[in-house]
């Protein structure tokens, strides 16, 4: 409970502050591991030497919970965005435009504690899929490469209207200026951490356009926003949900994937369109389920696929492996209910902090938008430094792209999904 509170409290710091991200605090308790030991031993001494690894790897686990579910709360009053969450700016935006921020912030609490609850029940499906008796984790590899050409095709299908296929040649400019962007900026010789790159790449494809539009908006005010609570569960969240854990499932394994493209995955719909409200949830439960299943893959198949998961590695050397799939090793369990636990504390606690931020972001949107855009300038010199901002802009420039030729703005997640493929195909 002390550590799952801890972590709670510093994913809400890391949630809500732009350009911290849970990799910066997994690589600091690593770093002092000792005198975090020295802390834990004295505050629970009954734990036992063998439980402080365990204890820091659930302060960690939770510490990422509460950074998914908090990590919305910029992104849609401040369209400052990470990777996770840079397709929520969109949805957010429009929701926060129509008085409904609060409720933005609501719907990807729900989706988060949802994904969560689902990516629980899918563990063990999961592990007999990947490990034995079907072995898909090695089956899959040599198609990695063709898997992530089958994201990109079919985000230029779902472009097609009707007969015409004009929106899909836009869309497949769009993508390239957008692959390219990510190819100089994520493989290329840029002197700025790789830790922090991200945040000002994905600052200039989805937030700072926004806020650009904002700022030529027409004048008045925006909507004082609705507090109020949010409607009952539907089957409609539930089945968004269900697409959001899936696709947090579906590349929780996949070397060189992450939230960004699961969000991807998970945003594909080839019919009608998904609404805004809908995205949110499908958004939530992407960002915890991929947290939560993105270390239960390192008991499954012994490899890593993100910064956590990294250093729950360093932490539990001697983890063990997951031989029988009913009878999950002792650790995973505590790291899956204090994750599960972490969820459930932090989805409440953003939900009133939207509505506290919510409170006062009413006002005229062109200054709102010019002084979230100033926050965002300030923030991006702060963490990236005068390169940060170069790509910021650079990246600006491209994300207004889809706007003017009119096809979605999905679209950038090339920026992700092409240096990744081009890794596959060189082999680097």
């Amino acid at each position: 409970m002390l550590v799952t509170v801890l972590g709670v409290l510093t994913g809400m710091l890391t949630g809500l502050a732009p350009g911290i991200h849970v990799n910066n605090v997994a690589a600091f308790v690593l770093a002092t591991e000792t005198a975090w030991a020295g802390f834990l031993g004295a505050v629970v001494p009954e734990s036992g030497g063998d439980a402080i690894p365990v204890l820091l790897a659930a302060y960690l686990m939770a510490t990422a919970a509460a950074h998914a579910v908090f990590d919305f709360i910029p992104s849609v009053f401040l369209g400052a965005p990470t990777e996770d969450t840079a397709l929520a700016t969109l949805p957010g935006h429009r929701l926060l435009l129509g008085g409904q921020g609060a409720k933005a912030i609501a719907l990807a609490a729900r989706g988060a504690v949802l994904g969560t609850a689902f990516a629980v029940l899918v563990l063990i499906p999961l592990r007999a899929l990947l490990a034995d008796p079907v072995g898909l984790a090695d089956r899959f590899r040599p198609w990695s490469a063709a898997f992530i050409g089958f994201v990109l095709l079919a985000l230029l299908i779902s472009e097609r209207r009707g007969r015409r296929g004009d929106r899909i040649i836009r869309a497949v400019w769009v993508q390239a200026l957008a692959g390219a962007l990510g190819i100089a900026t994520l493989r290329g010789s840029v002197p700025i951490d790789p830790s922090v790159v991200l945040f000002p790449l994905f600052s200039g494809l989805f937030g700072i356009p926004s806020l650009v539009f904002g700022m030529r908006g027409e004048p008045g005010s925006i909507p004082s926003q609705r507090i109020e609570s949010l409607r009952p569960l539907n089957r409609e969240d539930v089945r968004s949900a269900i697409r959001g854990t899936l696709a947090g499932a579906s590349v929780s394994w996949l070397p060189g994937l992450s939230g960004g493209a699961a969000a991807t995955l998970a945003s594909l719909r080839f019919r009608k369109p998904i609404g805004p409200s809908q995205f949110m949830v499908v958004l939530g439960s992407v960002s915890t389920s991929t947290a939560l299943l993105s270390v239960a893959v390192l008991y499954m198949i012994h490899r890593a696929r993100s910064g956590a998961a990294v250093a729950v590695n360093e932490l539990l050397s001697d983890y063990g492996t997951w031989t029988n799939p009913f009878a999950a090793p002792a650790s995973l369990l505590v790291l899956v209910a204090g994750t599960a636990l972490a969820t459930a504390l932090a989805a409440p606690l953003a939900v009133r902090t939207g509505r506290l931020v919510a409170r006062w972001s009413t006002g005229d949107p062109r200054r709102v938008s010019a002084l979230s855009l100033a926050v965002l300038i300030v923030l991006l010199a702060v963490v990236s430094g005068p390169v940060g901002l170069a790509i910021a802009t650079l990246a600006a420039v491209v994300g207004l792209v889809p706007v003017a030729l009119r096809v979605r703005r999905v679209h950038l997640m090339a920026s992700l999904l092409v240096p990744v493929l081009l890794g596959y195909l060189t082999g680097a």
